[in-house]
C-alpha cells in the first residue's frame, strides 16, 4: 500500500513537471517555421521572446509583418501556468504595395491631329486620253495625272467618351494636290496654244464620327482602333488653261474608314499611325470662269471621284 501511494505521488509529479516543461509558448513565422519559446514582450513592431539551450538562456525578437501568428500559455496577469492555454492568434496581412499607374483611357475627351500622304483612286485614263486629243504628248498626259494622284493630308479629331471603349466625335480632313506641265494644245483647227497646264485640287471633309479602341500588352502602352465618319465633303478644283484660270466647285457626301495604332508615351499623350479610305462623287459641278458661272450635271461615267487612300502620324492627347 505504501509504494501504491509513493507510485502516484511520483506520477502526479512528473504530470506537472511535464505540464509546466512542455507548456512552452510558439510563433509561427509567414514562411512556415516554428519557433518553440517563452515569449517575454509585445509591441507594435516586435515580439520579444527567450529561448533555453542546455541551460544557457538567449533573447530574441521577430519583425511582427514576419509573423503569422503566436500562442502563449502563462497567464499575463498571474504570471501563473494555465492547464487551459489561453491563446492569442495574430494574422499578419500583407500590407498593400503600390501600384505605377499604368497608362488608361481614364479621361472622357481624346483630342487628336495627324498629317501625311493621300493616293486619289481614280481612273485617269479617260483625262489622259482627252489631253492627248487636245494636242499634248501621251507622256506629258501620263505625266500630269501621276503627279495629280498623290497629294498630302491632314487631319483634327475630337471625341468625347460614351460606354465602354467608344466615343462619339467630330472629325475634319483636308487633302491638297497639284500638277503643272508646259504643252501645246490645239484650240481650234488654226489656232495652237503653248504655255503652262496646271490646276490645284482640294477636297475638304467635316463630320460625325464613332470611335473605338482597346488596349494590349503587359503595361497597356499599345492601343488599336478604328473610326467611322460621314459629312459633307467640299470638292475645289482650280485648273489653268489657255492662260486663263478657272474653278471647279462642288459638294457631296463623304465617308471616311480608318484604322490606327497607337503608342502611349505617357498615360495620357500617344503617337499615332494611322490609315483610312475616304469615298466620295461629285455628281454637280459649278464652273466659273472671269467670264461667267455654270451649274452642270455630270453623267454618271464622268462623276468625279474624290476616293482616296490615307497614311498619316500623328499626336494624341486625352483629358
Amino acid at each position: 500500500m505504501k509504494n501504491l501511494k509513493t507510485f502516484f505521488l511520483l506520477s502526479m509529479l512528473f504530470l506537472l513537471y511535464s505540464s509546466t516543461v512542455y507548456s512552452q509558448d510558439r510563433i509561427v513565422l509567414t514562411s512556415g517555421d516554428t519557433i518553440t519559446c517563452t515569449i517575454i514582450k509585445v509591441n507594435k513592431s516586435y515580439l520579444v521572446y527567450s529561448q533555453n539551450f542546455n541551460g544557457v538562456s538567449a533573447k530574441g525578437k521577430v519583425p511582427r509583418d514576419k509573423i503569422a501568428e503566436w500562442s502563449y500559455r502563462m497567464n499575463p496577469e498571474t504570471n501563473a501556468t494555465s492547464f487551459m492555454p489561453e491563446v492569442k492568434t495574430e494574422i499578419a496581412v500583407e500590407p498593400e504595395v503600390e501600384k505605377e499607374a499604368l497608362p488608361t483611357y481614364g479621361s472622357r475627351l481624346r483630342v487628336a491631329v495627324n498629317g501625311g500622304l493621300g493616293f486619289l483612286l481614280g481612273d485617269t485614263k479617260t483625262a489622259e486620253e482627252s489631253l492627248v486629243t487636245q494636242g499634248v504628248s501621251s507622256d506629258n498626259a501620263k505625266k500630269y495625272y501621276k503627279g495629280l494622284k498623290t497629294g498630302i493630308q491632314g487631319k483634327a479629331s475630337a471625341y468625347y467618351h460614351a460606354f465602354g471603349e467608344y466615343s462619339f466625335g467630330l472629325v475634319y480632313k483636308g487633302f491638297y494636290t497639284s500638277s503643272d506641265v508646259m504643252t501645246a494644245l490645239q484650240m481650234d483647227d488654226l489656232n495652237m496654244y503653248y504655255g503652262k497646264l496646271g490646276e490645284r485640287y482640294f477636297v475638304n471633309f467635316a463630320g460625325a464620327s464613332f470611335f473605338g479602341a482597346e488596349r494590349y500588352g503587359k503595361n497597356k502602352q499599345i492601343g488599336l482602333n478604328s473610326s467611322f465618319s460621314v459629312g459633307p465633303a467640299f470638292y475645289r478644283d482650280e485648273v489653268e488653261m489657255y492662260n486663263q484660270e478657272i474653278l471647279v466647285q462642288g459638294t457631296t457626301l463623304g465617308m471616311d474608314v480608318s484604322l490606327g495604332v497607337e503608342y502611349f508615351i505617357k498615360p495620357n499623350i500617344s503617337l499615332n499611325f494611322e490609315t483610312s479610305v475616304f469615298s466620295g462623287k461629285v455628281k454637280k459641278m459649278t464652273v466659273t470662269t472671269s467670264d461667267s458661272s455654270q451649274d452642270m450635271e455630270l453623267d454618271k461615267d464622268n462623276w468625279e471621284n474624290l476616293g482616296r487612300i490615307d497614311v498619316a502620324v500623328g499626336l494624341v492627347y486625352y483629358w
